[in-house]
């Protein structure tokens, strides 16, 4: 059986009072069978989090049916690591100065970086023939805005979709 945070989503490790992340007590946590579904205190709302009345059906709070085990899996928040931040942080900064792909590389996932390269030194040769006619100078901007946006949405997606 695994305690999850009901305020932060991190795991509670055995025997601990409280999550050493936010501070909630454990009594208030969800449990977690090996399937990964929860098992809700009966004297617990999984919606609301208030205390129900014993052999009630619905939560007279909020209204949320009352069930023993919820059938849908849980997903654990993964911690951030270093090179969480460390990726993000070189996606950001150089992506400023529009060198894009850096933050692929610390996530060691070469072709995306590779991608992205490419398209920081298709922008930069591209940036002179803008600069003469300044009427499409815009387009340079926006393509400028949409590598930026691309290149940190992959990070963020990436590291999101990354499991403990």
């Amino acid at each position: 059986m695994r305690h999850i945070c009901t305020g932060c989503g991190n795991e509670i490790p055995e025997g601990q009072d409280f999550c050493y992340v936010c501070g909630s007590w454990t009594k208030n946590a969800l449990i977690l069978d090996e399937e990964n579904r929860i098992n809700v205190y009966p004297d617990m709302c999984l919606n609301c989090g208030k205390e129900l009345p014993r052999g009630s059906d619905f939560c007279p709070y909020c209204g949320t049916k009352v069930e023993g085990v919820q059938s849908t899996p849980v997903v654990v928040r993964r911690q951030w690591t270093l090179m969480d931040y460390l990726s993000i942080a070189l996606a950001v900064i150089p992506g400023f100065f529009n060198i894009f792909g850096l933050g692929q590389i610390i996530q060691r996932r070469w072709s995306k970086a590779f991608v992205f390269i490419c398209a920081t030194i298709l922008l930069l040769y591209l940036t002179p023939s803008f600069m003469e006619n300044t009427d499409h100078y815009w387009i340079l901007i926006a393509m400028q805005i949409v590598l930026f946006m691309f290149s940190l949405m992959d990070v963020f997606n990436h590291i999101g979709s990354r499991e403990e």
